[in-house]
């Protein structure tokens, strides 16, 4: 049932949950408990939170509460269920019922308290829209919302009994450490949270690392992609979201992050998620992506093509939408030299680059800056693909790169000879 909060609460900006209660009438019948394995029934309950839909009347007779939007006559029922027929044509009547604030859901009480052109502007976060992770709620509140964030908070608080914190994102993510500074609005003060992704647990103070639960399907998309043996150089690992489930996976692993804290929140997460029986083996950095690709990763890469082990391949991840396609000129620099030697590798390189665009033809936006920063690479050994939407017209954007890849040269070969 859409049910609709008193209109006295518009503009609220104190929390006074009594104002919510309110009479409404509903539609009920009485029927034997033998009727209640009706399939057709549950399509026609009154269903609000913390309702009580069945009561009891006698041991084996129930007063079913019913929509209203749904049920208008008895007419309406016995269409539905045939079988129930005679205790419908017995019963059918209407009763009222109180409903208190704890019978609507966030979203019907947020958007009865906001103004109503806050609620039409869909590009401003009115409230509705918020992240979970660990006991924290996160919202991204527009400045127009701001009069109402305590409010806000504080229904989520009541509404949601796992969540314990409720902040607010203040600025955008500006700082070298791509963490972002936070109010708390209601709630316990701890930051430290833990949460589950990809099978295994992360521990981290949210307020000093990066993580973005909507982010989740794309780390999962990643690891899907990875064998046991695979080498995973993650240049800007933040707290460990696609390394530490590769390396429960069986990969190895040398994951880099600039910023302290996650350096720190990551070797928490690789100790906390090993594997009893077979330890793994990583490598954890705390540099500047640039200087992890120079001195860890690339010398790395060096010696395990020289090496010669067959059957595995090498995953270089650079998450940093807003900077990381800068650091591709690491690349560049590095294939330009024994270019002869580096032909004759067989471990095939793939290289996921995440990236913005606001570009009217996203692909042809990355696809030009991209061609100015890594000029010596194929369009055919690049790809391009949409991640999500972050913003109006702003999007991220995935770039996959892949060298040395013996299928990728055997297509250019047999459509060269075409």
């Amino acid at each position: 049932m859409q049910i609709t909060v008193p209109p006295s609460v518009k503009g609220m900006t104190e929390l006074n949950r009594d104002e919510f209660t309110q009479t409404i009438t509903v539609p009920y019948i009485n029927i034997p408990v033998e009727c209640m394995q009706s399939k057709q029934l549950k399509d026609i309950l009154l269903i609000l939170p913390s309702f009580k839909n069945v009561r009891d009347l006698e041991p084996r007779l129930k007063q079913i509460s019913l929509d209203p939007d749904v049920i208008q006559t008895k007419e309406d029922i016995i269409k539905r269920i045939p079988s129930i027929e005679e205790y419908v044509e017995q019963s059918f009547d209407f009763i009222q019922i109180i409903i208190t604030y704890a019978n609507y859901t966030i979203e019907q009480i947020i958007k009865g308290i906001l103004p109503d052109d806050l609620m039409k502007d869909k590009n401003v976060n009115n409230g509705s829209g918020y992240s979970l992770i660990g006991h924290i709620a996160h919202f991204n509140l527009r400045d127009d919302v701001l009069p109402y964030k305590h409010i806000i908070a504080q229904v989520v608080l009541d509404k949601l009994p796992h969540v314990k914190t409720v902040v607010n994102k203040l600025h955008e993510i500006d700082s070298v450490y791509r963490n972002f500074e936070l109010e708390i609005l209601a709630g316990d003060p701890n930051t430290i949270v833990k949460c589950r992704e990809s099978k295994a647990t992360f521990e981290f103070d949210f307020a000093k690392v990066y993580w973005n639960p909507r982010l989740s399907t794309e780390h999962e998309r990643i690891i899907e992609l990875l064998r046991p043996n695979d080498l995973v150089f993650d240049v800007c690992a933040g707290v460990g979201p696609f390394v530490v489930p590769a390396s429960k996976f069986g990969c190895l692993v040398y994951a880099n992050d600039i910023n302290p804290e996650c350096f720190k929140w990551m070797n928490v997460n690789f100790k906390r998620n090993q594997p009893k029986n077979s330890l793994r083996e990583y490598h954890l950095f705390n540099l500047d992506g640039r200087e992890f690709l120079r001195t860890i990763a690339l010398p790395q890469i060096e010696h395990y093509q020289k090496q010669g082990q067959l059957n595995i391949k090498i995953v270089i991840l650079m998450n940093l939408p807003g900077l990381a396609i800068t650091f591709l000129d690491v690349i560049s620099e590095w294939l330009s030299i024994d270019i002869e030697e580096k032909q004759q590798w067989k471990l095939p390189i793939h290289i996921y680059c995440y990236t913005f665009s606001r570009g009217e033809d996203r692909v042809e936006d990355v696809r030009t800056r991209l061609n100015l920063i890594l000029p010596n690479v194929d369009n055919d050994q690049v790809s391009y693909r949409f991640v999500r939407q972050v913003a109006p017209n702003k999007d991220m954007m995935c770039i996959h790169i892949r060298f040395y890849d013996k299928k990728v040269e055997d297509d250019k070969k047999r459509n060269c000879s075409e």
